[in-house]
């Protein structure tokens, strides 16, 4: 499984490079790399600083953001939950992003950043500047 996200992060890159000039190049997963962890789902984003997000991953600037997220479902009645989280991206790194609970049957969960691969070809000063508002 992990061959194919490492697959699928670099064609995602490739699609990223192609758009270079208008877009920043760091991303939220919200797809588990791997399930060996016990207890950890993947979750859906929900929105990004109030925008709601229909794709995954979702394409975002660097810098501080705010984060609504739900956890997927775990082997309880109703353990889908939304939280809202804070998060400082990075440039040009993609993040696999995660829920902890402490069991399936519980609907209480911690956003875990569960891996973060840089994106290639990408230039980090250039993507804080794309991300900067013109003065």
């Amino acid at each position: 499984m992990r061959g194919f996200a490492t697959l699928s992060g670099a064609a995602l890159a490739s699609l990223a490079l192609a758009a270079c000039g208008t877009a920043p190049l760091s991303f939220l997963d919200g797809q588990p790399l791997d399930r060996v962890t016990l207890n950890r789902y993947g979750v859906r984003i929900v929105s990004v600083d109030g925008q709601i997000n229909f794709r995954n991953p979702v394409q975002v600037a660097p810098g501080p953001h705010v984060l609504v997220v739900e956890a997927r479902r775990g082997d309880g009645p109703d353990t889908r939950m939304q939280r809202t989280f804070a998060l400082n991206v990075e440039p040009c790194t993609h993040y696999y992003l995660a829920a902890d609970r402490e069991s399936p049957l519980t609907s209480p969960f911690e956003l875990v950043v569960q891996a973060k691969e840089k994106v290639a070809g990408c230039n980090p000063e250039e993507e804080v500047k794309k991300a900067k508002p013109p003065a």
